[in-house]
């Protein structure tokens, strides 16, 4: 059972390295259990701790990795001071320290977990997380489920903060009402009414057989005089409204009937 514990921990562990472009590193840096003497109760209890971090895409080292690592640094083990973790952190490339520890009484547990950061300069080395779970009357796998359990309770304090989203960029600023037709229909009706009326103004008295075309013109001319000021009102207050940021519409109907 031994061995069948360790190869699975190990491959956890081999898993956990692999994944290269996981953001976050924690390093258990104890693992204590108070009550059970088993060498296996314990490699189990860690790998069902570790299995659950390790499942969120968290790279771990254990505890044993971790001594290994800090071999010859005796002033680094077992503390939790801020300068101390700080350079645990630089020393393994971690941004978490983790303490594990389990009471054991009987078939009962109570698990506890501390998460310290190792980035930033607090001024006390205060844990950003402490999760708790007990297992009253439990087997060793119901055990290790519970420990499995109690890293799923870290994961939220140990991922990486969501990046931000972008601001939407600003809208863009009002344009001005382009008012260039409004003003060119104005211009074309004051032409087309100084036209007709200056047909009206040559088209002389109605003698004999000029009568007739002496009234085409005037019809000419009274046409072209009520469209070109129909014209020149309607685009004349439409450049008006628009400028003002008004509504043309009603306007033009007005001055078109008119």
């Amino acid at each position: 059972m031994r061995i069948a514990v360790a190869v699975g921990l190990a491959a956890f562990l081999s898993l956990a390295a692999a994944k290269a472009d996981a953001r976050v590193r924690v390093a258990v840096a104890e693992f204590s259990i108070a009550g059970g003497d088993s060498p296996a109760l314990a490699t189990q209890l860690q790998d069902g701790f570790v299995l659950g971090l390790v499942r969120g895409g968290i790279q771990v080292l254990d505890d044993a990795e971790t001594a290994k690592r800090l071999d010859g640094k005796p002033e680094l083990q077992h503390c939790d001071g801020a300068p101390c973790l700080k350079t645990i952190g630089q020393q393994l490339d971690v941004n978490y320290v983790v303490h594990a520890h389990v009471d054991v009484a009987g078939n009962s547990y109570k698990m506890v977990a501390r998460v310290f950061s190792t980035e930033g300069t607090p001024s006390a080395a205060l844990p950003v997380a402490t999760k708790s779970k007990t297992c009253d009357v439990c087997t060793v796998a119901e055990a290790r489920e519970g420990m499995l359990r109690l890293a799923d309770t870290l994961r939220p304090q140990l991922e990486e903060p969501a990046a931000q989203v972008p601001l939407a960029p600003p809208p863009p600023p009002p344009r001005a009402p382009s008012v260039a037709g409004p003003v060119v229909l104005a211009m074309v009706g004051v032409v087309a009414a100084a036209v007709g009326v200056a047909i009206l103004s040559s088209n002389g008295t109605c003698t004999g057989t000029l009568c007739s075309e002496n009234r085409s013109r005037s019809a000419l001319g009274g046409a072209l005089i009520g469209a070109g000021a129909a014209a020149a009102v309607g685009g004349g207050y439409v450049t008006f409204a628009r400028l003002r940021n008004g509504d043309p519409v009603m306007g033009v109907q007005i001055a078109f009937q008119f």
